[in-house]
């Protein structure tokens, strides 16, 4: 089926949200040890934990110079300096908005557009829905109702693709879009996953 509009979720499913994090440690923290930076990992849990108790657990052991504050207001802009392009998403992603609208729907603040500026993907998106602009933040509805509203397309019309299961997947299908699962973390929920896809490039024959 050839859908009207593609939505994409960004973090990890734009991008590699775990290697960017790894840059990050690099730049901040050197070199940890395996057992460190998979505490560092499981505290940030993919971006889900509160910024607030990121920075109070990684100042809390590793002791950086900085105010909890300080580094929960850094961190997200930090983070996005240390993105960089996966390869073949541009193109890709370049391809299918030759005959259809695309967009991306993404949790986050003002850092979220500069992570779409460093993945290479700015001007190859044509809308960008953020949740700290609009103050509705995934899972709920109303972030991607308005995401459809825009799109002028019936929801069975539009695919997402995510990485999350239950930010992305889930409200989506719940709102009739078509939905595709690219695998960071394992499956969670009670019903199988949709399609599934390992990389952006794979949509070509799916979309």
């Amino acid at each position: 089926m050839l859908y009207r509009v593609i939505f994409f979720d960004l973090d990890d499913t734009l991008f590699d949200r775990a290697a960017a994090l790894g840059r990050w440690v690099a730049a901040h923290l050197g070199s940890l040890d395996a057992d460190a930076l998979a505490w560092l990992v499981e505290l940030d849990d993919r971006g889900r934990r509160p910024r607030l108790h990121f920075a109070a657990g990684v100042i809390d052991r590793f002791g950086l110079h900085r105010t909890v504050c300080e580094l929960a207001s850094a961190f997200p802009s930090e983070l996005a300096h240390h993105v960089e392009p996966e390869a073949g998403v541009r193109e890709t992603i370049g391809r299918l908005a030759l005959d259809r609208r695309v967009a991306v729907i993404t949790n986050g603040g003002a850092s979220q557009r500069d992570k779409l500026q460093r993945a290479g993907l700015a001007d190859v998106v044509e809308q960008v829905f953020v949740s700290g602009e609009l103050g509705i933040a995934k899972p709920a509805p109303g972030i991607f109702e308005r995401a459809l509203s825009w799109s002028q397309a019936a929801p069975g019309e539009c695919l997402f693709v995510g990485d999350d299961p239950v930010n992305d997947i889930a409200p989506a299908a719940a709102l009739g879009m078509a939905t595709a699962w690219l695998p960071r973390g394992p499956w969670v929920g009670s019903t199988p996953p949709p399609l599934t896809i390992h990389s952006i490039a794979e949509l070509e024959r799916h979309a």
